[in-house]
């Protein structure tokens, strides 16, 4: 009953994500962490941050506006590269699940930002799959990339994505490399040429640079019920990433690249993690982007209700006593 409803396209299924989505976020709107993880936000989100620390809570309604137009985003990413056989709205609802059992890090984080603008990437990166021409999006890949790492400190770590693509399913087209390379350096031109002609401090761009690969080795404090959410997430999307890996053989060019560069963005953002362990909590914002499409594509294809409800059933119980927890904890 419960996979079903998810899977028409019913519209009241849209409001009742949005219910979910509101639902999970009302206990930390009040609250305010103007001061949290500065370390991991670069110079346009402390930026941002200052403009927006005179009001109290603005942060976490911005945050939750944001994470709401994350969901709302990945509806229009399903429906630009048809990552799903037809329009579903389980990109969404796997998106709100997986931010929804984690009420810790309902924050104000910088990789709330940095991974609308991955998300917007992604699209860039699998369109030139459309057809068999040179394509300049990988100039406008690379260029949002680099804008996501004005904002959070690890996005340079995405070009991989860009040039694991280009090296293994684009051998022919190599000038797409120079375009990738330009559109990387573009954003970072235009900061450089901020400090240095209206901020008078161009040595800032060396600091920026420093900090972007200084590593933390700290790891994060979760309570236990969180670290069994982590876990049993990952358990199963991995199993669904399996599932989904062989159901997409049969499929066109575009649907296969799309979900081959979503597992690549999923082992990067693990490989951050192993790196910087202290950054796992708001890196789960990033890892939840493909995890959200891999389990959707689960959902949407597996023919066994029964075993689709399980999991669904699962998930639903990891978010609601992830909730109470926190509720109570108070």
């Amino acid at each position: 009953m419960l996979l079903r409803f998810f899977r028409s396209t019913n519209g009241f299924a849209l409001s009742v994500i949005l219910l979910i989505s509101i639902l999970t976020w009302l206990h930390g709107l009040e609250m305010s962490n103007i001061d949290s993880y500065r370390k991991y936000g670069t110079f346009l989100f402390m930026l941002f941050k200052v403009l927006i620390a005179e009001i109290h809570g603005l942060d976490m309604w911005i945050s939750f506006g944001l994470f709401i137009t994350i969901a709302i985003f990945l509806l229009y990413t399903n429906a630009r590269l048809q990552l799903l056989e037809k329009f579903s709205y389980l990109p969404a609802f796997c998106y709100v699940m997986f931010i929804g059992g984690v009420p810790e890090i309902h924050q104000f984080y910088p990789s709330i930002i940095a991974v609308f603008l991955l998300i917007l990437s992604c699209i860039f990166i699998v369109k030139p799959f459309e057809s068999e021409r040179l394509s300049y999006s990988y100039f406008t890949a690379a260029a949002i990339i680099s804008f996501a790492m004005l904002f959070y400190k690890y996005m340079y770590m995405y070009m991989l994505v860009i040039w694991f693509v280009i090296a293994l399913w684009r051998p022919g087209y190599w000038r797409e490399w120079v375009f990738s390379l330009l559109g990387f350096a573009f954003p970072l031109f235009l900061a450089f040429s901020w400090f240095f002609l209206v901020e008078d401090n161009a040595g800032y761009m060396g600091v920026f640079f420093s900090e972007l690969f200084d590593i933390n080795l700290h790891l994060p404090a979760f309570h236990l019920h969180t670290i069994f959410f982590f876990a049993v997430s990952l358990t199963m999307v991995i199993f669904m990433l399996w599932y989904t890996m062989r159901h997409i053989q049969s499929k066109k060019n575009t649907i296969r690249t799309g979900y081959y560069v979503l597992a690549l963005i999923m082992a990067i953002t693990m490989l951050i993690a192993v790196l910087d362990p202290d950054i796992f909590p708001q890196a789960w914002y990033i890892l939840s982007f493909p995890m959200s499409f891999f389990a959707a594509c689960y959902f949407d294809t597996i023919k066994s209700l029964r075993w689709g409800n399980i999991f669904l059933g699962v998930l639903f119980a990891g978010v609601i006593i992830a909730q109470l927890v926190s509720l109570f904890a108070v």
